[in-house]
């Protein structure tokens, strides 16, 4: 995915607070390799997975094609199956993969502007909804109370649907409420905070993240200490600890949280030889699931098979001496 590049920042004019920062403050995060200890092959040559998500109650993991529409179903002893095929209910690419509480996959569409929502147990399609306008990115999903809240990277604003069977509509204003929206990809990867009363989400093209109130939908930066991060995408969140894939770098940035979200603090990146332009993250037990999709070398050769490397969860001294994962 694209990225962008960001100097200093000030206050701006249209009301989101944004946080100076200065090169010389920023502070260098320890680096982890990481320990794989279990390799996903997807089947097919021209995959290119995006996103991942972990049903709690199974373990299982859902895992969506940008490149086809399929959806894969990963369980915990290996084994791969297509879970919705390429074209499935007129389904050609999937971005975000993610899994309720009720037993519902949510499948973001991508570039075709679109959101799809599967009954696990049955494989049956439950909606289907459109953000109405274009061009656009639907790109990933979180939840909370009781409603999916859903970024898309070229569109201004945040969507949220809830109902039964869920509708979409705009909800957040962000353009409105200051909050830069350069060419390329926009707002990505979004999970609550640990206090409940915040979304997180990632700003690919700047490295930003930014901090929506769940109750008035207002907007303001993170403050954090050793951001930005450039080429940021998927989130994934265990109690205090945020973890983000970069996928241009090939690295996994782990950062302590405040509980309101407020403020973070990279303390450490993880790398291995076994990620290859990482997208998304999804925890599942007592390890992190990472997508490997090579979407730089989509129109070119990428490295097969495609894979999802399930990585442990990096142990606390290497995290700076404080707790991180479980």
């Amino acid at each position: 995915m694209l990225a962008g590049k960001r100097g200093r920042e000030c206050v701006t004019d249209r009301g989101a607070r944004v946080v100076q920062r200065g090169r010389e403050e920023a502070s260098v995060p320890a680096e982890i390799r990481a320990e794989v200890v279990q390799v996903f092959e997807l089947p097919g040559k021209a995959v290119f997975p995006e996103s991942v998500g972990a049903d709690p109650v199974t373990g299982d993991a859902y895992v969506g094609s940008l490149a086809d529409g399929s959806l894969y179903r990963l369980t915990g002893d290996g084994e791969v199956e297509i879970w919705s095929g390429a074209g499935a209910d007129s389904r050609h690419s999937v971005a975000g993969v993610k899994i309720d509480d009720r037993g519902r996959l949510w499948a973001a569409g991508g570039y075709d502007g679109t959101l799809w929502v599967y009954e696990l147990a049955s494989r049956a399609l439950l909606a289907r909804m459109d953000v109405g306008s274009r061009p656009s990115c639907v790109n990933d999903i979180a939840f909370a109370g009781g409603r999916a809240y859903i970024t898309d990277s070229l569109i201004p604003r945040l969507f949220r649907a809830s109902g039964d069977p869920p509708a979409l509509a705009a909800w957040a204003d962000l353009a409105a409420q200051g909050v830069p929206w350069p060419d390329g990809l926009n707002l990505n990867g979004i999970v609550t905070t640990p206090d409940g009363r915040y979304l997180i989400a990632c700003q690919t093209n700047l490295g930003r993240f930014w901090r929506i109130s769940l109750e008035s939908g207002t907007v303001d930066e993170v403050a954090l200490d050793g951001g930005p991060l450039p080429d940021a995408d998927g989130l994934a969140r265990e109690g205090s600890v945020l973890y983000a894939a970069v996928n241009a770098r090939g690295l996994l940035a782990v950062v302590d949280l405040a509980d309101d979200g407020a403020t973070g603090k990279v303390r450490a990146v993880m790398t291995s030889g076994a990620f290859a332009f990482p997208t998304a993250i999804a925890i599942t037990g007592n390890r992190l699931l990472v997508v490997n999709a090579q979407l730089d070398k989509m129109g070119g050769t990428p490295r097969l098979p495609f894979t999802v490397a399930a990585v442990a969860f990096p142990a606390p001294a290497s995290a700076g001496g404080g707790e991180v994962g479980r």
